[in-house]
């Protein structure tokens, strides 16, 4: 099942100690302020999510930054699990599109704007970063027919400071070079340097992923049981809030839930407060809960824990009947509430209803 995760990345130069807007998932990339070489890779896939398990967190469906601030290799991320928008019109770009056109290696063309964007196939950087990555949209280093690169050709012509003869200069000349005249070395200034590289916004890289149900529940299980990482619950609510801004439905999203919703604290020692975070879902939920899509409030329905009792009214009265025979699975309703589905006017959810014992017979066999 495919899942989205997006980021925008930005990494200081050592060389002038300016930020540096990375286009790819690449071993190494060149500072477009003083042209010094950056190791990317050792800040993407050593650095860039501290001591918390990369893998484990991309799997999950969170949004939020995570920044490190002062010195050499100093960086700001910013992450989002919200499905992949073209970008320049930020209209919501079809999973399986994307999927195909990594397939095909053909550039993914917006079908609003018509804005064309590269495509990447996992290869072995893109594989080091994360086991299970399909491909890369919008990668620098991708399939994208040249529109992104037409600039490449683009040539200057810069006089020696030595001897004056021409030096005929591109975007891949470095930014120290040697005349051919007089074999003299010259430092590309400023003004120069940056026509030949201009400030590029930070663009985001969308990482297609192929995952399996396990791979989203080891990452509920991850954040219940890692114990230094607290600060990142946070991560949880802002994907929450950015959700119900745009509510959307995938396989890979109602796994999540189902796994998210049904987590309980391990009162030996737990990192996340999932009761808490369940409860702030909720509160969201219930704005506008008649219009939410039908998958979502039958995936809530079934696995929901702790829900609240005016949620639970709202359910038991849902006009959707699946809706409601999702929810008469759930083994933690109110007493009321499954009295109220075992008289259902649909016999499915009645019958789903009275397999739960109440009152008296709970209290007697459990």
């Amino acid at each position: 099942m495919i899942k989205t995760s997006t980021f925008q990345i930005q990494i200081v130069c050592p060389g002038c100690n300016s930020y540096h807007a990375v286009s790819g998932i690449v071993d190494f990339d060149t500072c477009q302020n003083c042209g010094k070489s950056i190791n990317v890779r050792s800040i993407l896939n050593e650095r860039m999510f501290g001591m918390m398990d990369r893998v484990k967190y991309i799997n999950g469906f969170l949004a939020g930054s995570i920044e490190q601030m002062g010195g050499t290799g100093a960086y700001k991320l910013l992450y989002t699990s919200m499905p992949p928008e073209c970008e320049e019109c930020r209209v919501l770009l079809d999973e399986s599109m994307l999927i195909k056109a990594i397939e095909e290696n053909k550039p993914v063309v917006c079908p609003s704007c018509n804005h064309k964007m590269p495509v990447r196939k996992a290869d072995a950087e893109i594989k080091e970063f994360h086991p299970k990555a399909v491909g890369v949209i919008n990668d620098s280093h991708g399939k994208d027919d040249n529109e992104k690169n037409t600039d490449k050709t683009e040539m200057f012509v810069f006089k020696c400071m030595t001897c004056g003869a021409g030096l005929e200069l591109t975007n891949d000349t470095k930014r120290t070079t040697k005349c051919n005249y007089c074999d003299n070395e010259n430092y590309l200034p400023d003004s120069i340097w940056t026509k030949l590289h201009p400030n590029k916004e930070v663009q985001p890289l969308f990482l297609m992923l192929d995952l399996v149900e396990n791979d989203i529940k080891e990452t509920i299980d991850y954040f219940l049981r890692v114990t230094a990482i607290r600060v990142y619950s946070k991560h949880f609510e802002n994907f929450i809030c950015s959700y119900f801004e745009k509510p959307f439905v995938n396989e890979s999203l109602l796994i999540w839930l189902k796994c998210f919703l049904s987590a309980k604290n391990d009162k030996s020692g737990f990192n996340m407060d999932f009761e808490k975070l369940h409860k702030f879902f909720y509160d969201n939920l219930i704005l506008g809960l008649e219009n939410h899509p039908v998958e979502l409030k039958m995936t809530v329905a079934e696995y929901g824990y702790n829900i609240p009792v005016v949620i639970q009214e709202k359910l038991s009265t849902d006009n959707n009947d699946s809706v409601r025979c999702a929810f008469a699975k759930n083994g933690n309703l109110d007493k009321n509430i499954y009295k109220k589905l075992q008289q259902d006017k649909n016999e499915d959810v009645a019958a789903e209803a009275k397999k739960h014992k109440t009152g008296f017979l709970k209290s007697l066999f459990g």
